[in-house]
């Protein structure tokens, strides 16, 4: 296993174009970035990390994609790129994707790890039972677009690339005795495929509250108003919808549809502790005259045409759709042919 060198914080286009040089020598890249999705109301990169070996050394370069465009990392995350090996990937090609950044030619140790049977697949446990490498998770949920980037950051950020090409050769060492080659490429394509596919669900976001479908027509027509005045706002706080209220709490008060602030206070559990005052612009501010614009009479402003009559219609457990994915297609889809 090859030793790695001191990370090194690229946040200037200068630093990326030599990073963006050497990566693109090595036969295979180690990817892995980081978001604030639980923390904005979009979500945005704010780091990616490569890792790639050097002779008898590993370098590692941490991106920091709020200080520079990320966009010239397609370079070589894109199909002309060497191979990228990422655990998991979904998360990575959605935020890269939305960051104007290509990202194809992939390895998955995610999918390897499942289609060799493994029961715990996340990158932490395999790195523990392949190759005895203990790493920490504690930053899972962090805030990665808080500056300065501090060591223990620095070091967790690191931890998730430095050994995914050593993971990579074990497990697909495996999959070659077992000759599983073929469907490892052809599962890989299809994620490829799906992560980057517009959502399937056509209905309306308060329509898909749990719960939703048992309402009564005015109280449908008050969540609905809820549901977009709770965008609203979180667009204007930069925070998750949920932050601001949650689903529970909304459907609570669609059902009660409380008549004053008072009453609407005593029910505000749920709300983001950062809108307890009753500010005008705040959620237990700005949701009564929301809940009392569903009352009769005015249902038909703020209710689609037939959503209560069509609402618990769709079936219940979803069905699994026939695929099949030809390797030839699963190359084209950003897939690396099969060098194992």
């Amino acid at each position: 296993m090859s030793k790695a060198r001191t990370p090194a914080v690229v946040s200037n286009q200068a630093d990326l174009a030599a990073v963006l040089r050497a990566a693109s020598a090595a036969p295979i890249i180690a990817l892995d970035v980081e978001g604030n999705g639980l923390f904005a109301y979009r979500p945005r990169l704010c780091t990616a990390q490569l890792a790639w070996n050097e002779g008898e050394e590993t370098a590692i370069a941490i991106v920091d994609t709020l200080a520079l465009d990320p966009k010239p990392l397609s370079e070589i995350l894109g199909a002309r790129g060497p191979v990228k090996v990422l655990h998991d990937f979904t998360f990575d090609l959605k935020l890269l994707s939305d960051a104007g950044v290509e990202l194809q030619n992939l390895r998955d140790t995610s999918v390897l790890a499942r289609f060799l049977g493994r029961k715990a697949t996340g990158l932490a446990s395999l790195l523990a039972s392949e190759l005895g490498i203990v790493v920490a998770k504690d930053l899972q949920q962090h805030d990665w677009s808080r500056r300065p980037l501090k060591p223990a950051e620095l070091e967790y950020l690191e931890g998730d690339v430095r050994d995914l090409e050593a993971l990579l050769d074990k497990l697909s060492a495996e999959a070659r005795a077992l000759d599983i080659e073929e469907e490892v490429e052809v599962e890989c394509a299809y994620k490829y495929e799906m992560a980057l596919a517009l959502p399937r669900e056509k209905r309306a976001a308060y329509l898909r509250i749990k719960g939703a479908d048992a309402l009564d027509a005015p109280s449908l027509a008050v969540l609905r108003r809820l549901v977009e005045e709770r965008e609203r706002i979180a667009e204007k706080w930069d925070e998750p919808p949920f932050k601001v209220a949650g689903n529970e709490l909304l459907l609570s008060l669609a059902q009660t549809r409380p008549t004053s602030v008072a009453e609407l206070a005593r029910g505000k559990r749920g709300i983001s502790s950062s809108s307890t005052q009753f500010r005008q612009d705040s959620p237990t501010g700005a949701f009564l005259p929301l809940i009392s614009s569903g009352r009769p009479g005015s249902i038909a402003t703020y209710l689609p045409n037939g959503a209560h009559e069509r609402r618990g219609s769709r079936r219940g457990g979803a069905r699994r759709r026939r695929r099949v994915v030809s390797t030839n297609k699963s190359c084209s889809r950003g897939i690396a042919s099969p060098t194992w």
